[in-house]
């Protein structure tokens, strides 16, 4: 009586544990349509319930970082966050994983870009832009063709060689042209799989990073 007992107590663990992942996996795609439509709030809504059923989900939390990053208040500061939680998780071992990491790492580098940029006059502006720095770096060494992180390295390198100087109408003017190319660069980048939200894995994959 009591195997049969364990059993099926062992049956009623696995429903709920399956019922579970059903949830975050049906959350997450109803997040990822939100995305698509721009309705940023209602993907992040949707996102924090997948999150609700698994707090390390990742493809939630990879995506609820880049709606933080997408809505119309720019919440920068929640993005870097969500991205940090990313970035706590282990690496996988497959070329796509390595790939997804590199572009959590270039998706964090962007965020801390955009607060340095928001407020110069921000003590914090620099060591903003050094983060970033650090970020493009380290996104290179996983995804060496990158060319739009190896672009924001450079002009993340080239306003901390100038940070200190007191520039000239000529250095404003072209640090003016090359911030406006970075936002088509970055415009051309969302339309990529970086900032979008990566689709969640099928029911019979159990591997989320």
């Amino acid at each position: 009586m009591k195997k049969g007992y364990i059993y099926v107590l062992l049956l009623v663990v696995f429903a709920v544990v399956m019922s579970s992942c059903d949830k975050k996996r049906q959350y997450a795609r109803e997040g990822n349509r939100a995305y698509n439509k721009k309705a940023y709030l209602k993907a992040e809504e949707k996102y924090n319930e997948a999150l609700k059923e698994d707090s390390t989900f990742i493809p939630a939390l990879y995506n609820l970082g880049n709606t933080f990053y997408m809505s119309s208040d720019s919440n920068y500061k929640a993005a870097i966050d969500t991205y940090n939680k990313v970035l706590s998780q282990p690496m996988g071992k497959t070329k796509k994983d390595t790939l997804k990491y590199a572009n959590t790492l270039y998706n964090r580098g962007n965020s801390f870009f955009n607060l340095s940029q928001k407020n110069t006059e921000d003590s914090n502006s620099s060591k903003y832009l050094s983060q970033a720095a650090k970020d493009y770096q380290q996104s290179l060494i996983l995804n060496p063709k990158d060319t739009n992180a190896k672009y924001n390295l450079a002009l993340c390198l080239w306003l901390m060689k100038n940070d200190n100087q007191n520039n000239n109408d000529q250095n404003n003017q072209q640090m003016q042209q090359m911030l406006e190319a970075m936002k088509i660069n970055e415009k051309k980048t969302l339309e990529r799989t970086k900032t979008k939200p990566q689709k969640s894995p099928k029911s019979n994959n159990d591997k989320d990073w």
